[in-house]
């Protein structure tokens, strides 16, 4: 196999809060044949967290571990998005299929299809405004930075932003006569429900987003003079959203007093909803035909093992001597420790040949099974850590004396994912390629975690005296990924990625990207 950066599989791992991290894969599908990608993750904890596997067990894995498969939003600019002529357009889509509707032909499906594009406007819009905004947050910060042509730079990013404040327009206007059309009587309540869902939730994003590019306007008086326009009209637009979810009676408005738990749960609710037209259904079950087999495979041979003993001392002891009793007694250890070694062995074939659940994953618009899904968990023995691992976690260490001040245990994380893209092909124009996210929390390793500050007496060398000084104990959980995926043209492909997550017991200070050679 060789090693190279895939042509299918992006890797992307960002700090989520405090006490967890986020792993995402994004994922294009090849249309031509079944794509099949594996993921082996190593954590490599120290072993003063005292994490083994009495302490955490699967569940313990599988309960701090959130996993979503989504598709990834389609790209679509805001403009081309308020085109209700565009084919392309969840408001075209909308539209089109509230005609029948609104001419009393009315059935689930039809209901279902228009609530689905409601939910892809929603995405598509956020998606597009985000991605818009983040450019230009780049491009002011470097046009500040760039003196010689400071000025001109400044006005051509000014020009952009007000470009892009004329599409937020478009799409607002876009948005208020949508509206009109679904209050008419004959849309159901469950339609305008939907979109009045959509609608408020895309006006909270949009006041998000144009009070963020406001802020950075504002970071720099030398450059305010040349953004002046684009200033007032950002103010111009935040109170203009802000007053028609007032108008709206939506509940969703923020006050300069008070906790506004409303507002944060509120938007909540509203993400979830929208974005729920991306998440793929993943039914997931304990999969335990062949595990529970096997398992009874190692408790059958080790019981056979212990009766063998059982009756070779019974012909040559009596049953009420102690050396009868004392061979019992090996023979029921021994026994025990036979069950977990042939369990072990079962367990290291992971996913290839048995794993600990599976799952059908699942188009929530159709129903249809697009793929599968299968996981595994365990610890391993530092020796059966494959070796180009090793080399991985030990490359930056100082000296070869490193990896003995530092004992850890070593878990192991894999997965198997299988998508067909011909129902994902059938059935969506938009949606086609893939997110698969993984949502870690460090929890479970804070619980034996010393006190995040450690008081050390140090000698000043500027005044002489001592003082105290407190320093951050702080722990490394050292993460590498290894992915195995096929590239276009069907080619095996090996990339591995590294990194460090820094806590204390307070949580995740942060996160380093080890580069992996």
């Amino acid at each position: 196999m060789r090693e190279e950066i895939h042509e299918l599989l992006e890797s992307k791992i960002s700090l989520h809060d405090k006490h967890r991290f986020e792993v995402k894969l994004d994922v294009q599908l090849a249309p031509e044949r079944k794509n099949v990608y594996r993921v082996e993750t190593y954590f490599f904890v120290p072993r003063a967290l005292n994490v083994t596997p009495a302490s955490y067990t699967k569940n313990d894995f599988y309960n701090s571990a959130q996993k979503y498969l989504r598709f990834k939003t389609p790209q679509m600019s805001l403009a081309m998005l308020a085109d209700a002529a565009n084919r392309l357009s969840p408001l075209h889509g909308v539209h089109r299929k509230l005609i029948p509707i609104m001419a009393g032909r009315h059935d689930m499906a039809g209901e279902d299809a228009v609530v689905d594009e409601i939910k892809l406007l929603g995405a598509i819009a956020r998606g597009a405004a985000r991605d818009f905004v983040r450019l230009l947050l780049k491009d002011l910060a470097e046009a500040r930075q760039s003196k010689p042509d400071a000025a001109a730079r400044l006005a051509r990013v000014s020009e952009a932003a007000l470009g892009f404040l004329g599409e937020v327009k478009a799409l607002t206007a876009a948005m208020h006569f949508l509206h009109g059309q679904v209050s008419n009587p004959s849309v159901p309540v469950r339609l305008r429900d939907a979109f009045l869902f959509c609608d408020e939730y895309l006006s909270i994003r949009l006041e998000n987003y144009l009070t963020t590019l406001l802020e950075e306007v504002r970071q720099n008086a030398q450059s305010r003079e040349a953004l002046a326009v684009l200033d007032a009209e950002l103010v111009k637009l935040v109170l203009e959203q802000r007053a028609y979810r007032r108008s709206m009676g939506y509940p969703s408005l923020i006050k300069s007093r008070g906790p506004n738990e409303l507002m944060v749960y509120r938007r909540g609710v509203l993400k979830k909803f929208v974005s729920s037209g991306l998440f793929l259904q993943v039914q997931v079950s304990e999969w335990e035909g062949l595990v529970q087999f096997l398992y009874g495979l190692a408790a059958g041979a080790a019981m056979l093992f212990a009766t063998i003993v059982a009756l070779a001392a019974q012909s040559r002891y009596a049953t009420n001597s102690l050396p009868f009793v004392f061979t019992v007694v090996i023979a029921y250890i021994f026994k025990d420790r036979i069950k977990d070694w042939l369990k072990l062995i079962f367990s290291k074939s992971m996913t290839r040949w048995l794993s600990d659940r599976r799952a059908d994953i699942l188009d929530p618009g159709t129903g249809r099974r697009i793929g599968s899904f299968k996981e595994a968990f365990s610890f391993v023995p530092p020796e059966q850590v494959p070796p180009e691992i090793h080399r991985r976690r030990n490359a930056d260490n100082f000296t070869t004396m490193d990896q003995e001040g530092k004992p850890e245990r070593v878990m192991k994380y894999e997965k198997e994912v299988t998508l067909d893209p011909k129902p994902i092909l059938a059935c969506h124009e938009r949606r086609k390629d893939l997110n698969d996210i993984m949502r870690f929390s460090i929890d479970a390793f804070l619980r034996q975690a010393d006190d995040p500050k450690v008081d050390y007496l140090n000698l000043s060398d500027e005044s002489d005296r001592l003082e105290a000084l407190h320093c951050a104990r702080v722990y490394h959980v050292n993460m590498i990924m290894r992915y195995a995926a096929q590239d276009s043209a069907g080619r095996p492909q090996l990339s591995y990625s590294r990194v460090r997550i820094v806590f204390t017991r307070d949580g995740i200070v942060r996160l380093e990207e080890v580069p992996v050679g």
